[in-house]
């Protein structure tokens, strides 16, 4: 790997977690948040949809504009302008302002991943382990996000929190200006033809997956400080820990999926086996004890995030190159966006049935993911794995 590549993996890799950071921010002050605007799981599960949907939502376009300008510009928009929406809902004086710059950072921070990813397969020989590495400094972010922002929310109250998790935003932009991009020209000349049909049951998967992510990564953490801690300021950084001890778990889960993409096997199994070994973990949280719940949760973590790196790699299997910024535009429209709605989902049934029902209804979604799973390894049983796209010299 040349000195540039290095650069690129640090800086996605950086930037990958970040991102996740600022998306997760809002769960661990969710109380805090909650006793202050006086409102309820299902309107702040609609706000959290809300913005989840536009972080979806907007990687379309971005994935467009990728395939055109090239990944850093759109990188420093993503960073600079999440960073501000967080002062935004740092300074909002009620929930309606509060939910309007939610939405804002939620468009900034879609750009990231057809942005970043795009960039990662491009510049780098992509290889199951080059995307289980970073799927987990992403994934740091996702459990980062509990400990960090339930930390800072004890130390400094909710509002301090959000602004001070925006410095580390504008910092990095500023080291994303420095980046070598790879030359749109060159990747538009390349050739190669996508697998289409393979493609589109990938993206009803991830449809389904995501809304399993957006539900549990919603209320995870207030889960862990009602069955661990109680509803103080300690307790909200306390729960956050545990739900960061158990997000931990899919480093594991992601690392191991790389690692067996590399040995052969097709991308589209590990995907698979992720996607039907999470579902018992996920029921079994509904009805366990307090002494059992964070074992579960971390079940759920390892086999959640195994898939992720098989999906990024199919991706860019069954894309072609002029076309990769778009692919992972709408592959992550699906899974954040139309995956949003796992947050209301879970809402609406904390509320009539309990928190911790919430998280056997999120196993319900993933049976059209394990079954549209099924037909992708039928139709890919016979091949080897996606093709590894060559890079482009930076």
């Amino acid at each position: 790997m040349t000195k540039s590549q290095r650069q690129v993996l640090r800086t996605t890799c950086a930037t990958h977690g970040l991102i996740h950071v600022h998306e997760l921010a809002v769960p661990p002050l969710l109380i805090l948040i909650q006793a202050e605007f006086a409102t309820g799981d299902y309107a702040m599960g609609r706000i959290v949809t809300l913005y989840g949907l536009l972080f979806g939502l907007g990687s379309l376009p971005a994935g467009w504009l990728v395939d055109r300008l090239g990944s850093r510009l759109l990188l420093v928009v993503c960073l600079w302008g999440s960073s501000l929406s967080l002062v935004g809902m740092a300074l909002a004086p009620e929930l309606t302002t509060f939910a309007v710059a939610a939405a804002a950072m939620g468009l900034c921070l879609s750009i990231y991943h057809p942005a970043g990813t795009a960039l990662l397969s491009h510049a780098i020989p992509v290889s199951g382990r080059v995307f289980a590495y970073h799927g987990m400094a992403g994934n740091l972010g996702v459990a980062g996000a509990s400990l960090v922002a339930g930390a800072l929310g004890w130390a400094f109250g909710w509002r301090w929190a959000l602004a001070l998790l925006a410095l580390p935003g504008i910092l990095l932009g500023l080291r994303v200006m420095r980046l070598t991009d790879a030359p749109v020209h060159e990747i538009r000349e390349r050739e190669g033809t996508g697998r289409w049909p393979d493609f589109v049951l990938l993206l009803v998967a991830i449809a389904f997956m995501g809304m399993v992510y957006r539900g549990m990564t919603t209320f995870l953490p207030k889960f862990m400080t009602t069955i661990y801690a109680g509803q103080t300021d300690f307790g909200v950084a306390l729960g956050g820990g545990l739900a960061t001890a158990a997000l931990l778990v899919g480093l594991l889960g992601m690392y191991t999926s790389g690692r067996i993409a590399d040995s052969g096997v097709h991308a589209s199994w590990t995907f698979l086996v992720g996607a039907l070994f999470q579902a018992p973990f996920l029921i079994a949280v509904g009805w366990t004890s307090g002494n059992f719940a964070l074992p579960l949760i971390m079940g759920v973590s390892f086999f959640h995030f195994f898939t992720q790196p098989a999906g990024n790699q199919l991706v860019a299997g069954f894309t072609p190159p002029r076309m990769r910024g778009l692919g992972y535009g709408i592959y992550f429209f699906l899974s954040f966006g139309v995956g949003a709605v796992g947050a209301t989902i879970g809402g609406w049934v904390s509320e009539e049935l309990g928190l911790a029902r919430a998280f056997p209804a999120l196993a319900v979604l993933l049976v059209p993911s394990v079954l549209v799973t099924l037909a992708l390894v039928a139709r890919n049983r016979a091949r080897p794995g996606p093709e590894s796209p060559q890079p482009v010299e930076l």
